[in-house]
Order: C-alpha cells, then sequence, then structure tokens
C-alpha cells in the first residue's frame, strides 16, 4: 500500500499553475508597459544635425516627455527626451521654437541628469550636459569634464562632431594632451571620412577661443593644408 499523499499531485498540480499564471500576468504588465511607453514615443534623429534639426525635435518634446514619464526607468526614452532641448545650444537658432528661459534650462538640465542615471554610456547625454553647463560657466569644471565624457563614451559617434568641435574649441580643456588628441581625432574624421563636415570645422574655428584656433590650424597643417587656406579668410 502506497504512503503517498494523494493530494500532494493535485497541490503540485495548483502551485504550478498559480507560478504560471503569475508569470503570465507580469509578462502581460511588462508588455503593456513597453508598447505604451512605444505609442507615445515620436520619431527622432539619433542625434539632430544642425539648429534646424534640433528645432524639429523641439515640437517633439511632449509626446518624447509622455513616452519618457511611461517608461521610468528607460534611459533611451530619457535621452530622446533630453534631445528635444537640443535647440538651447545651437549658437545660429534664434529662439525660434525653444527659447532660453532659466525655466527651459533647468528642466533641460532635469532631463539629461534623469537620462545619465539610467544610461551612463550614452554619448549624446554628455554633450547635452556639456552644452547647458557651457552657457553658464565653462571655468567651473562642469562642462569640460561633461565633455571629456562625451569623447570617452562615443569618440566614433560621428553625428555628434557638429555639436561637440565647437564646444571642444571654446572650452579651455584643450590645454589638455589627451583632450587635443581627441579633437584632433573629429578633425581628422571630417577630413578623411566626413568631408561634407567640413564647414563645421570652418564654424569652430571662427567662435574658438585663440588657442582653439590655433589648435585647428596646428592639426590642418598636418592633414590638410588646403582646408587651412580656407580658415584664413575667416580671420
Amino acid at each position: 500500500m502506497s504512503s503517498l499523499d494523494p493530494a500532494i499531485p493535485g497541490r503540485s498540480h495548483r502551485v504550478f499553475r498559480g507560478a504560471a499564471m503569475t508569470f503570465a500576468f507580469v509578462l502581460a504588465c511588462q508588455a503593456m508597459w513597453i508598447l505604451t511607453a512605444e505609442f507615445y514615443r515620436p520619431e527622432l534623429p539619433v542625434f539632430p544635425a544642425d539648429a534646424k534639426a534640433a528645432d524639429v525635435a523641439t515640437t517633439q518634446r511632449s509626446a518624447a516627455t509622455a513616452a519618457a514619464s511611461v517608461g521610468v526607468v528607460r534611459g533611451d526614452l530619457w535621452a530622446e527626451c533630453a534631445l528635444t532641448y537640443l535647440g538651447l545650444l545651437w549658437n545660429d537658432n534664434q529662439d525660434r521654437v525653444s527659447p532660453q528661459t532659466p525655466e527651459t534650462m533647468q528642466r533641460a538640465r532635469e532631463v539629461a541628469d534623469r537620462a545619465l542615471r539610467f544610461s551612463p554610456h550614452d554619448a549624446r547625454i554628455w554633450l547635452i550636459l556639456a552644452g547647458l553647463d557651457s552657457r553658464f560657466d565653462w571655468l567651473n569644471g562642469k562642462a569640460a569634464a561633461a565633455l571629456r565624457m562625451s569623447y570617452y563614451t562615443g569618440a566614433n559617434e560621428t553625428e555628434l562632431i557638429g555639436l561637440r568641435l565647437p564646444l571642444a574649441v571654446r572650452s579651455d580643456a584643450l590645454s589638455n594632451k589627451d583632450f587635443q588628441q581627441l579633437v584632433g581625432h573629429d578633425i581628422r574624421v571630417i577630413v578623411t571620412r566626413k568631408p561634407g563636415l567640413k564647414p563645421v570645422i570652418l564654424a569652430a574655428y571662427r567662435d574658438a577661443l585663440p588657442t582653439g584656433q590655433q589648435f585647428i590650424e596646428q592639426t590642418l597643417t598636418e592633414i590638410d593644408p588646403t582646408q587651412l587656406e580656407r580658415l584664413r579668410p575667416q580671420q
């Protein structure tokens, strides 16, 4: 005569069924969470390449904020929300869409900080923080540190060069040899692989500090003297 309790198989079956239903419920909630965020998520470029593209991204701020709020801990969504504030950073943006009010600047900083908390590997966020901090004070070290991190985490992300190079040649960090190598890499990428970005060098040179202008001249002397000749009429 078996000593096994006949109720044990039935109890095990109920436990398994309960666990399976709980797991299915969790998966359903997760799917709903993801799909809801994607419903609000706007289509944005990886990184707006100029003031016009930044203005277009600004018009998607409400949708991007809604998606990030639903996503809660999704750093990619908070990063995209931060991208909608890039219009604040372009010199040729005349505040048509994104006025640089203290409230807007503060909100941009809060969004970028939250994005960084969840995605510290994202070079775009570091660059946005560098741009925001540079509006207040390059000498406080925060902007230069964030700019360095944008290079360390995304040295080969060419879509960042249009904003990163102008910031770099206006930074006191350019006196550092290691930082010079990072900035020089951007210039070399433009000359050798991305000739369409050559106007970025001209624009960066025009707004650079004297040390930044000298650095651009020295770098171009080594790799593209022809491009150097085009800079000189800008002086």
